[in-house]
């Protein structure tokens, strides 16, 4: 007969604090703990102390467990789920399924008020594996399910990890190999990408079991050993003294005494060395099985008992109801039937026990799931409220932002508006300038034909006369005196009329009397000068006139 019994790996876990895996039948059970207050140092130290005897010891975990409790129910806003997962995880380890089951519940309760995700994956994924336990296989696959589910939402690779690595198990339990091989691998994966090489050596043995199950002897083998390789070279003592255990039941399992022997020396060696007396005792029930078979009673006798004390230390009914059956075969064997029914009784009394609780489960998986509804209810009105918040919010951000762009509008319209009257503005002074310029031009032409009309009709006229006069003077050499005289006379009131005529013209041009005195004082003298004429009467009068003119003007 081969005996499965579930061993638990230990595998550290940090969340804020301080937190703890463990790994039952290679199934990983998380217990976490979380303060949100760091006042509350003692009842953290009571918690990590728990922790860490929790499979060595486990009533030793609970009664402390208890004081971290009582330590920390003076912070009012502390989410004690942490320690109520923790509770629960020692009954579990006992194999007391209803009061880990009763704790479960309660720090499920406290995880939802304060909606902790991470929290709530633990306790689902603890739930599964006490669900695996018993052989109900439904609603452990949906607790890893949820589990999942909130460890994905989270982004914790290495729980969802876990939880993989636990739904392998169950497929394997239910020998669908593909399955369990798919999420091994899937747990692998994961633990890679967090670098966690307790998680990596856990998922290989796993797949060895796999195998094992499936008497793929070198599959197996295969991966126990590379498994092994890794916990070595980590020094887990606690995932290498577990691999032993699950390479020596295979070799029970395959007839092969002298290697399955061996193994279970090596493992029932690392647990005494790490002080873990439930994998003493299971190596120990291994070693009465070989001893069974190769007909070494007594040894056998020896191996059991001891096993079936430690189980009562331990107060593991699982553990306790196993040694019953090997003890009922070994006295069955060396002829004690009278022993032999006595422990088997107790082998099935104990075992019925153990499963009779499953009326309690199914009670505490209602309540459970109708927490669970609760809670899903409770959400989906958060996520309607986050919703309707949303929609405002974009409604209020829909409407800032066509504010802001019928801002940016009428601003560029303006912009636009000014920019087409400065280019309209710059247009009328290019215009402008343009008209000034021609103007300028126009004037300067005919001021040039003024003067040239005024050097042709007065000042040349003049000097033709002169000239007319010295031509005369120098031809005719013959004439008289008096009419030389004459004609000179003639020629100098030309030329005296000539510069008159110029000095005129240039003063035409620019008068000193303006350059000098200044508009108003020419226009006066412009105005006496043609009030002697006695034609007309011209009166100046200036106002406002307060600074010089520039020449230009």
């Amino acid at each position: 007969m081969f005996v499965n019994f579930f061993n638990f790996r230990l595998f550290p876990f940090y969340l804020l604090f301080v937190s703890l895996t463990g790994y039952a039948q290679n199934t990983i059970v998380r217990v976490s703990v979380d303060s949100n207050n760091m006042t509350e140092i003692s009842a953290d130290s009571l918690i990590k102390t728990a922790m860490n005897v929790l499979y060595s010891y486990p009533d030793s975990a609970r009664s402390i467990n208890i004081k971290a409790i009582i330590a920390d129910s003076l912070n009012e806003k502390h989410n004690h789920s942490g320690n109520l997962n923790l509770l629960g995880s020692t009954y579990n380890v006992q194999d007391n399924y209803g009061q880990a089951l009763n704790y479960y519940y309660k720090a499920l309760e406290s995880a939802q008020q304060h909606n902790d995700t991470v929290r709530l994956g633990a306790i689902y994924n603890n739930i599964g594996v006490l669900y695996l336990k018993t052989g109900n296989f439904k609603d452990a696959l949906d607790y890893y399910l949820k589990a999942l589910e909130r460890f994905q939402r989270s982004g914790s690779k290495k729980n969802a990890a876990g939880v993989y690595n636990n739904i392998g198990l169950l497929f394997n339990e239910l020998e669908n190999s593909e399955k369990a091989l798919i999420n091994f691998q899937l747990a692998l994966e994961n633990f890679k990408l967090v670098g966690d090489s307790i998680g990596i050596s856990t998922a290989l043995g796993n797949k060895g079991l796999m195998f094992a199950k499936k008497m793929k002897v070198d599959s197996a083998h295969f991966y126990f050993d590379k498994a092994a390789g890794i916990s070595q070279r980590n020094d887990n003592i606690y995932g290498l003294c577990s691999i032993y255990q699950d390479k020596a039941n295979f070799y029970l399992k395959t007839n092969n005494t002298i290697d399955a022997k061996n193994y279970y020396s090596l493992s029932r060696t690392l647990s005494q060395s790490i002080i873990q007396p439930y994998q003493e005792a299971s190596s120990m029930l291994g070693l009465a099985q070989v001893l069974l078979k190769e007909g070494n009673l007594s040894n056998a006798l020896d191996e059991a008992t001891a096993a079936l004390e430690i189980g009562k230390q331990l107060n593991n009914q699982v553990l306790q109801y196993e040694s019953h059956n090997v003890l009922s075969q070994i006295y069955e064997k060396n002829g004690s039937f009278d022993k032999s029914l006595q422990h088997f009784r107790q082998y099935v009394t104990m075992k019925d026990e153990l499963l009779n609780q499953t009326v309690l489960h199914q009670i505490y998986n209602l309540e459970i799931n109708t927490l669970s509804q609760a809670n899903t209810f409770q959400q989906l009105q958060i996520e309607s409220q986050q919703l309707s918040i949303s929609k405002k919010n974009n409604l209020l951000l829909f409407i800032g932002i066509a504010f802001l762009l019928v801002i940016i509008g009428i601003y560029l319209l303006y912009h636009n508006y000014k920019h087409k009257q400065q280019v309209k503005l710059q247009q009328a002074i290019i215009d402008l300038t343009e008209k000034k310029s021609r103007d300028a031009v126009s004037a300067e032409i005919q001021e040039r034909q003024r003067i040239g009309r005024e050097l042709h009709d007065g000042l040349g006229q003049v000097l033709s006369v002169a000239r007319l006069n010295l031509s005369v003077l120098h031809q005719k050499r013959q004439l008289t005196d008096s009419r030389k005289e004459e004609l000179f006379d003639t020629t100098f009131k030309s030329i005296d009329e000539a510069f008159t005529e110029l000095r005129n013209i240039s003063h035409n041009l620019a008068p000193t009397l303006l350059s000098e005195k200044g508009l108003i004082e020419a226009l006066k003298n412009l105005s006496d000068i043609i009030n002697k004429t006695n034609h007309l009467k011209m009166q100046v009068e200036s106002f406002g006139f307060f600074t010089d003119l520039d020449n230009l003007t």
